[in-house]
Parts: structure tokens; C-alpha cells; sequence
């Protein structure tokens, strides 16, 4: 059997707090001042089974704000109505807030009906029906009953004992998500927290994250509808004893989750809808109350497609929060007036890291469209879409889409299967990208090496750092995955700091091939102890610039080998030490710089730039002041370089 937690929704002094008691044997109000004051004025909390927990909130309009915190994670509203009063103003505003938090479960009771005779009780109930007409309540039972006498109690009590038989399974989303509405200290324990589970599961040694601080905390102990347990699920009510942390640090609206999955927000995406009851049109970039899981934020409305937004109209828009917040995509919110503070609207997250955009923007109000969708295709889809900027990991899936297992590895396999996203796998993990990303940044690859191949005709290829740029990859993990995938199709060559399109090779003119024809006939000249580029120069009375614009070509048509200190060295000089230094090697195993120069009939200069390139190849590797040589890789090297 499946955990439920109940809400209590009304107008002050309707008697709901008397139902919770009545019903559960434990007084909701739990503060000396709503006793003293027979008032509720915060959240309190009573189980009427291991299996039903029960919030009771404020009814007066001055703690609306503690209500809203304390519905947003209903599985069921229980709307309670005076029948000695009837409908009243927070018994539309409450219903209103129910609503716009898509809650979709609930019952009526009818309260206080020893006061009233039969008469006016049916009025009541003819005014219940006619404000309950087109909302989620409009099928509901009604129960008539006196918290006071008893009368009826027993019928409602069976009802709400059978809930938990019939509940919709909530939707877990694969991490863990618990608003925070309550902490305080216990002599022994210290820190504690409630608060509704709203997504994943916990156990006593699991270290969580306090958002939006970003505090890591561990958890030392748990309890579960009053009762100590080993691990807490969603759907539960909890409360959590946590390590390292005090009372003080932790406040109402707060979010307790899974560790580095999570980073808090000050811009959201949503779809918003002003109540049809709103006393006037929704101004652009007006000043409301956000209330999102358990906390209230101030904030600024940015109307995107229609403004001003009047009311029982529906838009597109941002809200601009002037606090970080935790949130997650399809997440009810509700709106009211910073003053004075009422219910005006409310809607669902579509996007919780959003960038500014401009009003109005067709491609803006066309991705916010498919968010809005329930097709789990396209929510997942624009999900990878809207996070361009990384390779995504299954979690990081679950988390921007809102999908559940089954939805997220279905909707997955039909995306592969189409190619609309590409996995890469690796010993740690799989990740994703939509190819629509991918793709844009291969052709943008392509596309800039073939103008730099145009511009730079004897440059054999284009700098990595330079070309990631013109490439547009926010990270270098998508530039690597494109540039494999270009190395792969055959179209692109891929060396260690530059990359070039495949086929490519450069061409000199007739004028730089004379030139090139100069500098090689020097470096051959000494081709263990070769001129560097001044010298060059200086033979054959070419500017260094020059010089060196040719060295460059030569060096891309693997001609020149290009070493430390501006030293050139032919390929065939380099072919020749790699085969007296084998040749060497039948009879050491190793050799110093001063040998190495020996074995050369060069200097210092040469010599240690020269063992530095054989030390990159493998041919030789440094030991102390020696190098070892390793003779395998010579002919490997040279069968690669043939």
C-alpha cells in the first residue's frame, strides 16, 4: 500500500483543523499561539495511518502564503466549507490555488451542519455545486458532517481510509526532491527538517544537497509518518536529521536533493495563466509573488507572445526572480499581487535555466510550444535541444524532461533509432546529443576548413583552438565527439594541434618552389647541425618572413621535421639518426646527450631538441641523465612515416 498525503483547503474558521483532530486524534495546531488564539496560522501535521498523512493549512488571507506552501505536493485536497457560513472568499481563492497547483484529487466535506437546519444546508450545497462546476472538485464526494458532535465522521473516515487502494501511483522522476517546510532543533538529534517527498528516495548515510545554497549535508536519521524508518520514498511525508548544519541555516522553501544534479535558477520559462477572476489585465514586466514548491520569491513578469495579458487568458512567458531558486521542469507555480497579495494566476515550468529573450520572437514561442507538449519524443528532444552546450548523461535526461523511466528509455530508443540523437559511450558512462547539434557542428567544421584552406594554401592545417571557435562547440568534449565522427566519414585528417580536410596537400607556385628548393639544399648541406631560420635566410637572401612562410609548407607536405628552437631538419636526416640510433641500440641499451652528439658529429644545440622529438615518438624515453632506447619503435616510426 502506497503512501498519500491529504490537504486541508478553506476559509478561516470552517472548521478544518477541528476535522484533522476529529478525524486523527492529533491536534494540527501545533503552536502556542494558535491555540491561545483558536486560529490556525502555519502548517501543521497529523497521520491518520502509517499510510495517510494529513497538512493542514491557514484559512485567513494573511496566510495564504503558508497555505500554498503546504498544498504543492498534494495526492489529494479535502475542501472544507461551514455550513453555517457557506462559500467564502478563501474557500475561492484556496480552490483557485488547488487548481492552478494541478492538483487533481479531492473531496468536499461540509462542515459544522448541527448549526444549520435542512434548508439552508441545501442552499450550501447547491452553491457548492454550482462554484465546483468545471474544476477538478466537480466529481467529488461531498460529505456532510459536525467535527463537533461526530455526526457523519465515521463515513468520511472509511472513505479517506480507502485512498490509499486507489491512488494514482505519483511519478518518480529518479532523484531525489524534498521542499523543505519545516526545520528545528531536538536535544540529542539536532537538525531536522520536514517536508513532502516529491521525487526519489533516501536512506540514513547518504549525503544530499541543500538548494539553492548548494550545501552538501548528510543524513544521520530518518522518519516517516511518525515513525523512525531506514529510507524514505516519494509520496511520503519526512522528516529528515541532518548533519553539520544548523536550524538557522536551512529555511521554508528550501529544497533537500540529490547531489550534483541541481543548480539553482533566476529565470524561468513558463506557460502562465491569469484567472478569469483577476480584477484587472497582467501589465508587462509587473512585480508579483512566485511560489514555487514551498517558497515564496519575488519576481517580474516578462509576457513573451501577448501583452498585456488579461484575464482567463493564457501566454508564454519569463519570470525574472530576484532570488536563486530550485526547480524543475513541469513544475506547478501560482502568482499573486505583490499588494495587495492575491491569487491572480499560475502555470507549469517549461524551461528552469532560460536565456533573456525578446518579445515575441516566433523561433522563442516555437521551442516554448514543444516544451509545452506532452509527446515525450519532442519533450526529450527539445530537452537536448535546449542544452546545446553539453553531452547529456541519462540522468541529465530525466532531470531537464521531467519523463518518467519508461517514457525516457522509450522515447530514447525511437530517437537513436531515428537519428535524431547520436550516443557516445564511454568506460564511465553513456551520453547524448541531438543531431541536429552535432551536425551543425560538423558542417561549421567543414565549412571553416575549406576557407581556411582557400586563405592559407601552404599551411598544412587549421589550429584546434582556432577551429573549435569557428566551430561554435560550447564544450571541447562536443568538439572532440564531432571531429571523430568527421574522422571517421573521411573527411577530415586529425593531427595532434591541427586539422585539416582530407585530401588536402599543399601546392607551391613556381617562384616558392624555387625558394623551397633553396632551403632544402642548405638544410641538407648540415643536415644534423641545420641553419635556423635567420641563418637560412641570410644563405639565400630571402626575407625570414618569407623563410619562414616556406618552412611552414614544408613542413605540412612532411618535408621538414620542425623542432625546439626554430631547427628544421629534412625528413631524410631524420630517417638517418632513427637508423643509426637502432643500429646503436644492438649494442647499449641506453646513451647519453654527449654520446647521442658523438654519434652525430653535431653539438648540444641540435642533439637535445633532437632526443626530445625521439622521446615524444617513443624511440628514446628519459632516465636521470640518460635516455633508454627502444629499437622496436624506430622501425614502427619509420614504416609509419614510409
Amino acid at each position: 500500500m502506497r503512501s498519500i498525503i491529504v490537504g486541508t483547503a478553506g476559509h478561516i474558521d470552517h472548521g478544518k483543523s477541528a476535522l484533522v483532530r476529529a478525524i486523527t486524534g492529533t491536534d494540527p495546531d501545533r503552536l502556542a499561539e494558535e491555540q491561545e488564539r483558536g486560529m490556525t496560522i502555519d502548517l501543521g501535521f497529523a497521520f491518520l495511518s502509517e499510510s495517510i498523512a494529513f497538512i493542514d493549512v491557514p484559512g485567513h488571507e494573511r496566510f495564504i502564503k503558508n497555505m500554498v506552501a503546504g498544498v504543492h505536493a498534494l495526492d489529494f485536497a479535502m475542501l472544507v466549507v461551514a455550513a453555517d457560513d457557506g462559500v467564502m472568499p478563501q474557500t475561492r481563492e484556496h480552490l483557485d490555488i488547488l487548481s492552478l497547483l494541478q492538483v487533481q484529487n479531492g473531496l468536499v466535506v461540509i462542515n459544522k451542519i448541527d448549526l444549520v437546519d435542512k434548508e439552508l444546508l441545501a442552499l450550501v450545497r447547491e452553491e457548492l455545486k454550482a462554484l465546483l462546476k468545471n474544476t477538478f472538485l466537480a466529481s467529488a464526494p461531498i460529505f456532510e458532517v459536525s467535527a463537533a458532535t461526530g455526526q457523519g465522521l465515521a463515513e468520511l473516515r472509511a472513505y479517506l481510509l480507502s485512498l490509499p487502494d486507489s491512488a494514482k501511483p505519483r511519478l518518480d522522476r529518479g532523484f531525489f526532491w524534498m521542499p523543505v517546510d519545516r526545520s528545528f532543533s531536538m536535544k540529542g538529534f539536532g537538525t531536522v527538517v520536514t517536508g513532502s517527498v516529491v521525487s526519489g528516495r533516501t536512506a540514513a548515510g547518504d549525503t544530499l544537497e541543500l538548494l539553492p545554497a548548494a550545501r552538501s549535508v548528510k543524513v544521520r536519521g530518518l522518519q516517516s509518518h511518525g515513525h523512525a524508518v531506514a529510507e524514505i520514498r516519494w509520496g511520503e511525508r519526512a522528516a529528515i536529521n541532518l548533519q553539520n548544519i544548523s536550524r538557522e541555516e536551512i529555511q521554508r522553501g528550501d529544497v533537500l536533493a540529490t547531489a550534483g544534479q541541481f543548480q539553482p535558477t533566476q529565470r524561468l520559462d513558463v506557460r502562465l495563466t491569469l484567472l478569469a477572476t483577476a480584477a484587472r489585465n497582467l501589465e508587462q514586466r509587473t512585480r508579483v509573488r512566485i511560489h514555487l514548491g514551498t517558497r515564496e520569491v519575488l519576481g517580474r513578469v516578462k509576457l513573451l507572445d501577448q501583452a498585456p495579458l488579461q484575464p482567463g487568458r493564457t501566454a508564454y512567458s519569463q519570470l525574472i526572480l530576484e532570488q536563486p531558486v530550485a526547480a524543475l521542469r513541469r513544475d506547478a507555480f501560482v502568482i499573486r499581487q505583490y499588494s495587495p497579495p492575491l491569487t491572480i494566476g499560475g502555470g507549469i515550468i517549461l524551461e528552469t535555466h532560460a536565456e533573456p529573450h525578446r518579445i515575441r520572437d516566433e523561433a522563442v514561442l516555437q521551442q516554448l510550444a514543444s516544451l509545452e507538449k506532452e509527446n515525450p519524443v519532442e519533450r526529450l528532444l527539445q530537452s537536448l535541444l535546449n542544452h546545446a552546450d553539453q553531452i547529456a548523461s541519462r540522468q541529465n535526461l530525466k532531470h531537464w524532461s521531467g519523463l518518467s523511466d519508461a517514457d525516457l528509455s522509450s522515447s530514447l530508443d525511437r530517437l537513436l533509432a531515428d537519428q535524431a540523437v547520436y550516443a557516445t559511450r564511454s568506460a564511465e558512462t553513456t551520453g547524448y546529443i541531438a543531431a541536429q547539434v552535432l551536425n551543425s557542428i560538423k558542417t561549421k567544421i567543414v565549412q571553416s576548413l575549406t576557407a581556411f584552406h582557400e586563405e592559407e594554401p601552404l599551411r598544412p592545417g587549421m589550429n584546434k583552438a582556432e577551429l573549435k571557435i569557428a566551430g561554435r562547440a560550447a564544450s571541447p568534449k562536443i568538439f572532440e565527439w564531432a571531429l571523430k565522427e568527421l574522422a571517421a566519414e573521411g573527411k577530415i585528417e586529425e593531427k595532434p594541434s591541427w586539422v585539416r580536410l582530407r585530401g588536402f596537400h599543399i601546392h607551391l607556385n613556381a617562384a616558392d618552389e624555387q625558394t623551397a628548393r633553396a632551403i632544402l639544399a642548405e638544410l641538407t648541406t648540415q643536415p644534423f647541425s641545420p641553419p635556423d631560420e635567420k641563418e637560412l635566410a641570410e644563405r639565400i637572401k630571402r626575407p625570414v618572413s618569407e623563410v619562414r612562410r616556406i618552412l611552414g609548407a614544408l613542413q605540412g607536405m612532411d618535408r621538414v621535421l620542425h623542432l625546439e628552437g626554430d631547427l628544421y631538419f629534412v625528413r631524410e636526416a631524420v630517417t638517418e639518426i632513427e637508423k643509426r640510433l637502432t643500429a646503436y641500440a644492438e649494442h647499449h641499451t641506453e646513451i647519453s646527450v654527449s654520446q647521442f652528439r658523438e654519434l652525430l658529429a653535431t653539438s648540444r644545440k641540435y642533439a637535445v631538441p633532437l632526443l626530445g622529438y625521439f622521446d615524444q615518438q617513443g624511440l628514446t624515453e628519459r632516465s636521470g641523465d640518460l635516455r633508454l632506447i627502444h629499437p622496436k619503435a624506430a622501425s614502427t616510426q619509420t614504416e609509419s612515416s614510409g
